[in-house]
């Protein structure tokens, strides 16, 4: 939740504490608008060329990465409208500029951009949990991913509703603010956020990943019941662990640079964090550190995962097998698309799916049309 101002009908965070930050040196706000520009940069153009990738190269079509997908549009618009929206409101004293409709808007969007991100991880490590601990049980498809994204963002939305009515703009003070019946109102949603957008996901995230690095650790052969040669099981395996440390990578950065955010509002609601003189100066910090999280995902991915590594070295060097391969994608795409049409052979030209045999989930497939992650 990042919004700037709470207040109730009750009770009263003195909207005007905010003014106190005009006492920032410009050294630190040379500091601070540079380190918006540079998480602004690597965010957009990380998760954007994260986006091209798995949209434009069949072999980066995958469940994982369809997760993956929605994370860096998560990334997008939580970069592509906090940053831009939110310098000109601490410039200006926390004053609002944008007008009525804005308010009712901005921050719920930022909500559920976090809600999804979090959401997200959480399906992923679920996913992960299935396909690697119950390898020869029904895998998810690419569909069901789909689907589970819809209802992830539809979810996001129900949650954020009530945040949504309560924001008003003050035109006496020009504050965009919560505007709570009750202030124990303004407390419960202010828990449930936590719990629910970091907290709770949290646990299950931890739970997941513990129980698939001991499935890991202690699976010296394949479940019974499916033979398979012991060289390519250990590929296997070693696939899905880096798939999985990847993965771990990501969630551990959004537990970091969320908790600073999050621990603020708490202090705001249950403590006295209205009293520090210093708190909107903080809370500025805490969203930096929150940003951030956007602009390390693309480069968690980079470090940990060769695939992705080796797509984004051929688009930055405009290797010309970028644009061989996209072409064959469009050519092989259309041609299986018209032949579909006209009531032949569906999986002529198509990604082989991988994803109902026993063990071999989409994850740990080695040296197949659809690689690994």
């Amino acid at each position: 939740m990042l919004t700037n101002v709470s207040t109730s009908s009750e009770t009263s965070t003195d909207v005007n504490a905010s003014e106190e930050t005009s006492g920032e040196s410009p050294s630190l706000k040379g500091i601070k608008l540079s380190l918006y520009a540079i998480i602004f940069l690597i965010s957009v153009i990380g998760n954007t060329l994260v986006c091209v990738v798995i949209a434009r190269r069949r072999r980066m079509r995958t469940v994982t990465n369809f997760f993956v997908l929605n994370l860096a549009a998560s990334d997008l618009a939580i970069t592509c409208i906090c940053i831009p929206f939110d310098i000109p409101v601490q410039e200006n004293h926390y004053k609002w500029p944008y007008g009525h409709v804005l308010c009712k808007l901005l921050y719920p969007i930022q909500t559920m951009a976090m809600f999804s991100s979090i959401f997200t991880l959480t399906a992923v490590s679920l996913n992960r949990f299935w396909a690697i601990v119950h390898p020869l049980r029904k895998q998810m498809t690419k569909k069901h991913a789909s689907v589970v994204i819809v209802v992830t963002w539809v979810t996001c939305v129900l949650l954020t509703v009530p945040y949504m009515m309560v924001l008003n703009l003050d035109e006496t003070t020009n504050y965009c603010g919560e505007f709570w019946p009750r202030v124990e109102y303004r407390k419960a949603y202010t828990a449930s956020l936590f719990a629910l957008q970091y907290l709770l996901p949290l646990c299950v995230i931890t739970i997941a990943y513990l129980k698939i690095g001991l499935e890991l650790r202690t699976c010296t052969s394949v479940k019974s019941g499916y033979s398979v040669n012991s060289v390519l099981h250990n590929t296997h395996r070693k696939e899905a662990r880096k798939v999985v440390r990847m993965l771990v990578v990501v969630t551990l950065l959004f537990a970091i640079c969320v908790l600073p955010n999050n621990i603020m509002w708490l202090w705001l609601d249950f403590g006295s964090g209205e009293s520090y003189s210093k708190f909107w100066d903080t809370v500025a910090f805490t969203n930096i550190i929150l940003f951030a999280n956007s602009a390390a995902n693309p480069i968690a991915y980079t470090i940990c995962h060769e695939n992705f590594r080796e797509e984004f070295k051929l688009y930055f060097t405009c290797d010309p097998k970028i644009f061989q391969s996209m072409a064959e994608s469009t050519i092989t795409y259309t041609r299986s698309r018209l032949r579909s049409l006209t009531g032949q052979d569906k999986s002529v030209g198509q990604t082989a799916d991988y994803s109902d045999l026993p063990v071999i989930d989409e994850i740990l497939v080695v040296d197949a049309k659809e690689t690994a992650i």
